[in-house]
């Protein structure tokens, strides 16, 4: 009896060293580096982050150890964050909030481009100027990709959905009055659904929309139980569940579920921000992980500037 519990005990022990450990929060300090977004590559076992000052790209591994990865000059704020592994792909949402080092008049409010990179090397892959497709203030905010690699990007100051399909083309995908309903942060996260459609958020009405990717005018607005407003960032979790990050006076993380198709969504689960301003979700191995940006610090003139941010465990 006391072998076979020792060797039950051995098999655990081993079982644990080869299974990865995600189930606590990671902190992480930066010089001021005010990352917006992150992404996470189970091929490189690795969390990447952007910065909204520095315009960088940055690793984190689950020890909290952060080391910038990216430094590129075209890069203002580097806001929405999504890697594919199966392309070893990495795709960044080039903006400028001006709080950024590069900022200049002529690309704050108006910048709107994606860049591509190596997701092992950091090298560049492509770069695309999403805002030159139309007139006016632009923000290239979050991205979404399809079973296909084809990418869904949302600008938070146009009412604009943009597209670029595998070939490299990019496009206007869709556009709606209804994406437009006041100043500041309009269209936000975006998440891709197996069955045919996106799901985006509008962070200053708290609307969620389900959008068909085969036909971009059949915008359906979902019927929540609440206005979410200051939704951020949003993560699908499977078919049924999505997650909605809020900040603004919320500062909590919301799980979505629908049972018909995402006709309709209600509140299963709500958890509060440990720090300020949570900005994004990310699943990662057997955990999800919640960004506290603390962006609130940055965009405040009189609070005082932070280094220490923390991916919060779900």
């Amino acid at each position: 009896m006391i072998r076979r519990n020792l060797l039950a005990s051995v098999a655990l022990a081993i079982l644990a060293l080869a299974t990865p450990a995600f189930a606590q929060d990671i902190a992480f300090s930066s010089d001021q580096s005010y990352p917006e977004s992150f992404t996470y590559s189970a091929k490189q076992d690795i969390f990447m982050l952007g910065s909204v000052t520095q315009g960088l790209v940055a690793r984190l591994d689950r020890a909290g150890k952060y080391s910038p990865f990216i430094s590129d000059d075209r890069l203002v704020s580097t806001i929405g964050l999504l890697v594919d592994d199966a392309s070893n792909t990495l795709w960044v949402t080039n903006s400028d909030p001006g709080a950024g080092m590069r900022t200049t008049a002529a690309t704050q409010g108006k910048l709107a481009d994606v860049a591509t990179y190596d997701a092992t090397t950091g090298a560049p892959k492509a770069y695309y100027d999403l805002g030159s497709l139309s007139q006016g203030a632009h923000f290239a905010n979050d991205i979404a990709l399809d079973a296909a690699g084809n990418a869904y990007i949302t600008d938070s100051f146009a009412p604009l959905i943009y597209k670029i399909d595998t070939e490299g083309k990019a496009s206007i995908f869709a556009q709606s009055p209804l994406f437009m309903s006041g100043d500041g942060f309009n269209l936000n996260g975006i998440a891709w659904h197996a069955d045919g459609y996106l799901l985006v958020g509008k962070y200053n009405s708290g609307e969620l929309f389900r959008i068909s990717t085969t036909d971009p005018t059949d915008i359906r607005p979902v019927n929540l139980p609440e206005a979410l407003v200051g939704a951020d960032g949003i993560r699908l979790i499977d078919g049924d569940h999505l997650l909605v990050v809020q900040n603004l006076a919320a500062n909590r993380t919301v799980e979505l579920t629908s049972t018909d198709g995402w006709q309709s969504a209600t509140i299963t689960r709500a958890v509060a921000s440990k720090l300020s301003m949570p900005t994004a979700a990310v699943a990662a191995g057997d955990g999800t992980y919640i960004l506290n940006a603390r962006l609130d610090t940055l965009f405040d003139p009189k609070a005082a500037k932070v280094g220490d941010y923390l991916l919060q465990e779900f």
